[in-house]
């Protein structure tokens, strides 16, 4: 067996020699059970096109889903470095013998998004299960070229998870996004309770705020969206009649990007869903091709002239391909009357299941931590990716969320909040510095884990101003659909959040007030290129009694901005590395990573203490030690007022203060910014800081040595530095 560039593969193991070779022993017979869950195949060299008259080979990824070796008959493929904006779709058979798995594959190849023009291609694969993995080789061919290569697979859980005593979708239901028609009687009765009043209420005012046909983020459907659930509740047909005048006007200001289309689709697939009883059938019929003709568009991605971002972790992909699904399971089953495309809407489903999952793979880390920043993250959330993967569960009868990055949003973004009396704060990471706030919080309570429901709960219940932003009226009927009987009372979260993927650390010391403190470090552990990126590496955040004590700066990728070390000349650090973690239950922790950039390795450790040792809530030491030495600032973002003292500072917010005591010689001063203020320690190699968060006088710091041999006294608590990370004797 030869491939195009002349070699022969051949995968040998141990006693085993596939595609060419001879066959395992008998005595290497395979477990059929082995064979179950989300089977994922990376096929070598096995999709080519013409570049120069020279043909350029690319990997396929085939997914399969099986069960005691029994697969599914429909395989998926997708080569992002052959066109990352394409699902290629497929049958496939499985033959078991008893020491090898035989797949064949037949797939037709999209070369390009735009152009239906489709390629066959057969592959004949051959794999065995070795050390956690799948192995083999395959041979087969694509567009009259012979192909050959090796195979590398792995054996996943079931991705989404099937739900128990799920009821099919019948022809034409509707409602089915938000909730079933078989839970319309329960929610009209719950129209006339204190609770439905109240958010009803809402709704109503915020339909009464300006509609934007253009902007970053059109909310002319997510108006109409608001119209419908009110002639769905309150049976008002006139609701309906207005809803409809919206959804044209919308039509008529499609905009210009995918980005402005996705929220637009997004709303108007909710309205179609709600208004479905109170529009006539040429009413549906029309919105229904309407809905996949721009499903179909925003599926297959568009030109990066225009500024999109096909890569699977954009925010693009998210918003795009959310909305794209949610229109497609809004008219799923339902007549459309119009000459299909190449794929049809239950395929789109599926398409636009598949964009998701890539993007909750890559661009969330394990605890929902965004690669993007918070913004980035949060927004596509709230627009339409959470209404998409609530519509897939309540549709498909299948769960994105469980078991998955994205389960981990809520509490993640919950353990960095304290809620005031109108919002939820967090000193955001990333461009915008902010998030969604309390409409991620009401938009995401059927995907909170149930520890957290209750504090979300009462949280949003305390938020003076409403639970949402009246910009997105569309998130009223998810709240109103939310079940508060299921919630049942539970222990306290952890106070300690990791996410480990992208290097995100939040410490809490406890879960009670607008006193509680909360800080956080980013190691930015997984930058991803094509995407919205900061110079946050090793960049800190923190709030506590009621204070902002270190904030992000400006919206601007400068180092400044960040609370970091910066060298003038060697650019920004890329990414950072965990050398060493600790934590305990009452929220404490340190934290050390190393940098390098212009061969210049950068260390900081990061210590939080809330043992209440050093005789305050909160003690803070950060160290950092640069391979060189060289002239560098030491900066951080905060607010209120700074006084610089010979040794240190002092930043008084209300009644309660941060003294911070430098151990070494630096040379320090302040500045003035657009977001409060910046202070700046100048000096060399060296920086070790311990930092204190009270309510009147500061506790004394009491040091013996010199540099980073300096001992350390807080009270009762003593603080070191000892073999490259802080130590806490007390901890």
């Amino acid at each position: 067996m030869r491939n195009l560039g002349g070699k022969l593969y051949l995968l040998t193991i141990p006693g085993l020699v596939l595609l060419g070779g001879t066959e395992a022993p008998d005595h290497r017979t395979i477990d059929p059970r082995v064979l179950t869950g989300n089977i994922s195949l990376t096929l070598t060299r096995a999709v080519w096109k013409d570049w120069q008259n020279q043909p350029v080979y690319q990997n396929l990824i085939l997914d399969l889903i099986c069960k005691n070796s029994q697969c599914q008959p429909q395989v998926w493929g997708y080569a992002p470095k052959y066109n990352k904006e394409v699902d290629h779709q497929g049958k496939a058979t499985v033959t078991t013998r008893s020491n090898t798995w035989q797949i064949n594959a037949k797939l037709n190849i999209q070369p390009h998004p735009w152009n239906e023009n489709l390629e066959p291609a057969n592959y004949n694969i051959e794999i065995i299960p070795y050390k956690n993995r799948l192995l083999g080789s395959y041979r087969g061919e694509m567009n009259g070229k012979s192909l050959s290569g090796k195979v590398i697979g792995t054996v996943n859980p079931f991705w989404p998870v099937s739900l128990e005593n799920n009821q099919p979708l019948q022809a034409q239901e509707h409602p089915r996004l938000i909730f079933r028609r078989s839970q319309l009687k329960q929610l009209r009765e719950k129209a006339k309770t204190a609770e439905g009043k109240n958010i009803i209420g809402q709704l109503s005012a915020s339909l009464k705020t300006p509609i934007y046909y253009d902007g970053y983020a059109p909310n002319g459907g997510y108006h109409a969206a608001g119209h419908c659930f009110l002639a769905l509740i309150n049976e008002q047909p006139q609701s309906a009649r207005q809803a409809w005048e919206i959804i044209r006007k919308s039509q008529q200001n499609p905009g210009k990007r995918h980005l402005e289309r996705s929220t637009i689709l997004a709303g108007t697939a909710l309205a179609y869903d709600l208004c479905y009883p109170y529009w006539s059938g040429v009413q549906r019929q029309e919105i229904s091709r309407w809905l996949y003709r721009e499903g179909s568009m925003l599926l297959r991605g568009d030109t990066p002239k225009r500024g999109w971002n096909g890569n699977a972790w954009s925010n693009w992909n998210a918003r795009a391909r959310g909305a794209a699904g949610l229109a497609a399971l809004a008219i799923l089953d339902d007549p459309i009357h119009e000459n299909k495309g190449l794929y049809s809407p239950p395929d789109e489903v599926q398409i636009a299941r598949r964009n998701i999952q890539r993007y909750i793979v890559s661009a969330l880390g394990n605890e929902g931590f965004g690669t993007e920043g918070d913004h980035y993250t949060t927004e596509p959330m709230v627009l339409t990716l959470i209404p998409f993967l609530i519509a897939y569960k309540n549709v498909m009868g299948e769960d994105l969320v469980a078991g998955s990055n994205i389960a981990g949003l809520i509490p993640q973004y919950y353990t960095r909040t304290i809620a005031g009396r109108r919002e939820f704060f967090i000193p955001a990471y990333g461009r915008h510095r902010r998030y969604a706030g309390k409409s991620l919080f009401a938009i995401g309570l059927d995907i909170t884990p149930d520890a957290y429901l209750p504090k979300v709960l009462s949280a949003l219940d305390e938020v003076n101003g409403g639970m949402f932003d009246p910009y997105f009226p569309h998130i009223a009927p998810y709240i109103f659909a939310f079940d508060r009987g299921k919630v049942k009372s539970a222990p306290a979260p952890d106070r300690v959040l990791v996410d480990e993927q992208k290097g995100l650390y939040v410490f809490r010391d406890r879960w009670r007030d607008n006193q509680d403190f909360v800080a956080s470090i980013y190691l930015k552990q997984q930058p991803l290129k094509a995407s919205w990126s900061f110079p946050d590496v090793g960049s800190f955040r923190i709030q506590g009694l009621n204070g902002h004590w270190a904030n992000p700066g400006g919206s601007k990728t400068e180092p400044a901005e960040e609370n970091s070390i910066v060298i003038p000349n060697i650019g920004v650090w890329p990414r950072g590395k965990l050398t060493s973690f600790q934590s305990r239950t009452d929220g404490s922790g340190i934290v050390t990573l190393q940098s390098r950039s212009s061969n210049i390795t950068w260390l900081r450790s990061f210590a939080v203490d809330y043992s209440q040792s050093s005789g305050t809530r909160g003690l803070f030491v950060i160290v950092d030690k640069l391979s060189a030495s060289v002239p560098s600032t030491w900066v951080m973002n905060t607010e209120g007022d700074v006084k610089i003292n010979p040794d240190g500072f002092t930043i008084t917010q209300g009644d309660n203060n941060l003294q911070a005591t430098f151990i070494n010689r630096v040379k320090l001063s302040y500045e003035k910014t657009n977001t409060g203020g910046r202070i700046l320690a100048r000096g060399q190699d060296i920086y070790y800081v311990v930092m204190t968060v009270q309510k009147g006088v500061a506790p004394k710091v009491s040091v013996s040595g010199k540099g980073l041999d300096a001992r350390v006294k807080v009270n009762q608590q003593e603080v070191y530095f000892q073999a490259h990370k802080i130590v806490l004797k007390i901890f």
